[in-house]
């Protein structure tokens, strides 16, 4: 699989050293495929063993007809900002790149949902060169994706179409918190990711929280990530207070959101402060992801902020590890796991899900309503996340047709706590993914 930072990934910097882009280095694309960048032979040549299976598939993709027909039918008669649309529009070619490539998924999962593509009517650089060869014209330097001029990550296919796009493009997003503008947090996204690319460990998280414990439980209510961390992180990284911390804040958030999130559900269903002075703390994670695994430390947090429990039990849906924390991961789904414990389940103080795509889980093969339906039946008090407005809202549904009684303040509505890292959409021209940038619903 083709990895790195996204900017390499859309073939915008050196797809072998990252080098490109807000420096002076110059990068070529690749003759072939036309669709990462070098800034030299010497990387080109390094990066060729990995490269090279996607760049002859690409090529040959290209030289296909038919594949040429089905992606130029795809693409709308006028160009649009309808967000929906879009979506479908660009999944769907994602859909056919797959199926002419025959079933090379870690392609999609890599390059071509990173496709650059014009941001009101989802066309690529290949397929203008497609569109061209049909009409039997040939294609010349003007015809090409046209980047914006301030963040250099998003396209359009003409000054036409950058004169439509402009609302979405410039406009607010009311997806992210603060509803900052596409063109705003493409610039943000690009600097943490090239950042990412140098500090991130082998699993891809950056680990971090405050070696510090808090003399007592303080609430959340009203708190920022600036106004808990900034001194942290500064102390840390002997950052001076004139340089500001917004890509280092935005880092350590997309992991540390995990304990945050957590105690803002213990806050909110919970009658008092009383859980903050219990001598054991147990949190079940349901649907977890190898982010949960590989980032087991960060929970430490929670004992940080509530200094009167000792012991914090979490259990992630394979091996007990301990110190002042117990992780223990089990291999089957949560609904299986507690019928089998039987009178044995110990009631766990918290359930949560974390960004569970639960209205994907046919297509997953993970059976989200029947784990719902037993959180709503044994009375588990639980929370869940997503990536985005639009999955929160439909697992809200789906929590719902379980029989949950939404709390107002988690669900579907923005996690004060979610990640400051947003990623943008794969295959989407518009939106971004945040690790539990979404409260979907919960309730106990």
């Amino acid at each position: 699989m083709q990895r790195g930072p996204w900017p390499a990934l859309v073939g915008l910097v050196c797809h072998y050293c990252f080098k490109g882009m807000h420096v002076n280095v110059k990068v070529f694309k690749c003759s072939r495929c036309h669709r990462i960048s070098y800034c030299g032979i010497e990387c080109q040549n390094s990066d060729w063993e990995s490269h090279k299976v996607m760049c002859k598939a690409l090529s040959s993709l290209e030289k296909n007809p038919f594949a040429a027909r089905k992606l130029v039918s795809l693409l709308p008669k006028e160009p649009t900002t309808d967000v929906q649309q879009l979506r479908k529009l660009a999944g769907q070619q994602v859909d056919v790149y797959c199926d002419y490539l025959h079933g090379q998924t870690e392609m999609k999962l890599s390059w071509l949902e990173r496709e650059p593509r014009c941001i009101v009517c989802t066309r690529t650089d290949m397929v203008i060169r497609m569109e061209a060869a049909l009409k039997g014209t040939t294609v010349d330097d003007t015809m090409r994706l046209i980047p914006c001029p301030e963040c250099k990550l998003s396209f359009c296919c003409s000054r036409a179409h950058w004169e439509i796009a402009g609302r979405l493009h410039y406009g607010p997003c009311d997806d992210l918190r603060d509803s900052p503008s596409q063109c705003y947090m493409n610039k943000l996204a690009h600097g943490q990711s090239m950042m990412a690319a140098s500090f991130l460990n082998a699993s891809g998280h950056l680990v971090w929280f405050p070696n510090r414990i808090k003399p007592k439980w303080m609430s959340l209510e009203g708190q920022s990530w600036e106004g808990e961390f900034d001194y942290e992180i500064r102390k840390f990284s002997r950052m001076p207070q004139s340089t500001p911390s917004t890509f280092i804040m935005a880092a350590i958030s997309d992991t540390l959101t995990m304990p945050m999130t957590i105690l803002y559900a213990f806050s909110k269903l919970s009658d008092g402060d009383g859980w903050t002075r219990k001598q054991t703390l147990m949190v079940h994670i349901v649907g977890a992801s190898s982010r949960e695994f590989s980032c087991g430390r960060v929970f430490e947090e929670i004992l940080h902020r509530t200094p009167q429990v000792k012991t914090l039990k979490i259990i992630i849906d394979c091996v007990e590890r301990g110190c002042s924390y117990v992780l223990k991961f089990i291999p089957e789904a949560y609904h299986d796991f507690v019928r089998k414990q039987g009178s044995d389940f110990e009631h766990p103080d918290l359930c949560i899900g974390f960004n569970s795509g639960a209205n994907h889980s046919t297509a997953l093969g993970y059976t989200w309503p029947a784990t719902f339906k037993l959180l709503v039946e044994r009375k588990i008090p639980s929370l869940i996340t997503a990536y985005g407005r639009e999955d929160a809202e439909k697992d809200a549904a789906l929590l719902c047709a379980a029989g949950a009684v939404l709390h107002p303040a988690l669900g579907p509505v923005l996690n004060p706590w979610g990640s400051m890292k947003a990623v943008p959409s794969p295959h989407n021209t518009y939106g971004f993914l945040v690790n539990s940038g979404w409260l979907a619903g919960g309730f106990k």
